[in-house]
């Protein structure tokens, strides 16, 4: 049994994305950037909705946990377009099949259902399943140790994410340099907001969080699994 953090891919993402490889794939002379942007941007815009604003959208109009939140996925979603747009525009079609290949990579299909995923370790999940079922129960003695697990998934998702994804791309010394200094924005955002927020939750700000972050976990058999493949 695997343990994946899967997002429930829109179809608007999947299709584009299942256009831009089947281009690929034919050699397409078309220029392919403008949709290679799209996706990457669309690709960010539902992570970030899932990863941040879906726990905001639990918390209430004025909260702090909120305005944290919403401060965070606002300079990720910035950063990355702006690397994106930045990075892709000048793109050639064939430079684009590891980038696309990394997106793939994160792709997960199980039965009929698309999802953004990657692996969990075991021991992270063990961890979180730990922290859910204390939680559940009102055991908070758990909180700082959940915090901790946040904290280090958060930048397990960065790595997969972001990291990953600019790595593959053939990139001259400033626009390296300036994906450095956005990933390294993100990830400071990212650890900033979880130290502040995660401790300072009350029992019923953690619980709904949990409510809203346990789905995002499955449990999938080997044999019931299907990852994207590297074209």
């Amino acid at each position: 049994m695997t343990t994946y953090y899967a997002i429930p891919c829109p179809d608007k993402l999947r299709d584009n994305f299942a256009r831009m490889i089947d281009k690929l794939d034919q050699g397409s002379r078309d220029p392919l950037a403008p949709l290679l942007i799209e996706v990457a941007n669309d690709y960010t815009d539902v992570i970030v909705q899932v990863m941040v604003l879906g726990n905001s959208e639990m918390m209430p109009q004025d909260s702090m946990a909120r305005k944290v939140l919403e401060g965070v996925a606002s300079v990720i979603k910035a950063t990355s377009h702006t690397m994106n747009r930045q990075v892709l525009h000048k793109m050639s079609n064939s430079d684009m099949t590891p980038v696309a290949n990394q997106i793939r990579a994160r792709r997960l299909e199980v039965g009929d259902r698309t999802y953004i995923s990657f692996v969990v370790p075991d021991d992270l999940a063990a961890t979180y399943r730990r922290c859910f079922a204390a939680i559940r129960q009102g055991d908070l003695s758990v909180q700082r140790e959940f915090a901790e697990a946040v904290l280090r998934f958060s930048r397990i998702a960065h790595q997969h994410f972001y990291v990953e994804s600019m790595q593959s791309l053939k990139l001259g010394m400033i626009a390296r340099k300036l994906v450095d200094i956005g990933g390294a924005g993100i990830e400071k955002a990212s650890d900033a907001a979880i130290r502040k927020l995660v401790p300072a939750l009350n029992a019923e700000e953690l619980l709904g969080f949990v409510e809203y972050l346990e789905p995002l976990y499955i449990d999938v058999p080997p044999h019931a699994q299907q990852e994207g493949m590297r074209l």
